[in-house]
């Protein structure tokens, strides 16, 4: 049985490495300053982009990949006769789900599965992370697929934002808008909910906020092993710290650390610290 192949998209924030190993195909998303186009992740490095961010007088924007570019990746896959599962940022958040499905529907092809995984950043990166292990180790397209939908109905995402400015302008802000006028150094700490951005509690001072995030994830796990995937902006040293705080508070079998990527950066700003979290057995496929 051939393997089958994952696809995602660039809102994934997979480190390279991981997508190199497990042979991920990641179709990029497009950021504009003003009208130069970027590749998220291609063209642009995260580096490159919070500096252009920071010295930018607007707010850069972002866009969808074409139901025509996703053709052309999904074309040879077909054309190979591969089983391929696509798996995508929130159809809440971005048409990008949308535009895989009509290139499935241009292409006619039977064997690709294309899900909307109700997140992005580290939800979506832990969830096409285990299908392409579960692909690597010889699931079929079908326990590939109920795999995914077993993590998501199964994970945590609590993230922590200096500000919801970002989040405000780009009209990724959801639910959170309860949150806007916080006073100063009030920080939002913030869930995702079937693919909806939610305000989950205010907590005063940035360290206060982490833990409190922390804890709210660590509850109801009763020291249960679990994966963990831990993203920010453009802020090494909380990154730190978050890992700090993970590593005390739960029994983590395994961490990956990520840095978002420019698409995701635009919409949540460079102070954003978020980790996600799911029961080990959820992650791992039987060998």
């Amino acid at each position: 049985m051939a393997k089958v192949r994952i696809v995602t998209d660039s809102t994934a924030d997979l480190p390279q490495d991981l997508v190199d190993k497990y042979d991920i195909t990641v179709v990029p998303l497009k950021v504009f300053f003003g009208s130069v186009c970027f590749q998220d992740g291609i063209d642009l490095t995260k580096k490159e982009f919070f500096q252009r961010m920071a010295s930018s007088k607007e707010l850069p924007t972002t866009s969808q990949p074409t139901p025509a570019e996703f053709a052309e990746v999904y074309r040879p896959m077909m054309e190979e006769g591969a089983e391929t599962v696509s798996i995508h940022i929130s159809s809440l958040m971005s048409g990008t789900v949308q535009s895989a499905q009509l290139a499935r529907t241009m292409l006619n092809y039977e064997g690709l599965e294309v899900i909307d995984s109700r997140a992005v950043s580290v939800v979506l990166g832990m969830v096409v992370l285990s299908a392409a292990r579960a692909a690597q180790a010889g699931y079929s397209r079908s326990e590939v697929v109920a795999l995914v939908h077993s993590i998501m109905a199964n994970h945590k995402i609590y993230f922590m934002v200096d500000t919801l400015e970002y989040l405000q302008r780009g009209g990724r802000i959801g639910k959170a808008q309860a949150f806007l006028g916080t006073v100063l150094n009030v920080k939002p700490v913030c869930t995702i909910k079937e693919g909806v951005i939610y305000p989950q509690e205010k907590v005063r001072g940035r360290k206060k906020a982490l833990g409190r995030m922390v804890q709210l994830l660590s509850e109801g796990f009763n020291d249960e092993i679990v994966f963990c995937f831990l993203t920010h902006g453009n802020d090494p040293e909380g990154l730190e710290y978050t890992r700090e705080l993970v590593r005390d508070q739960l029994n983590c079998g395994e961490i990956i650390e990520c840095q978002m990527g420019s698409v995701v950066g635009t919409h949540a700003g460079p102070g954003i610290q978020g980790v996600a979290l799911c029961r080990i057995n959820f992650m791992q496929p039987e060998q």
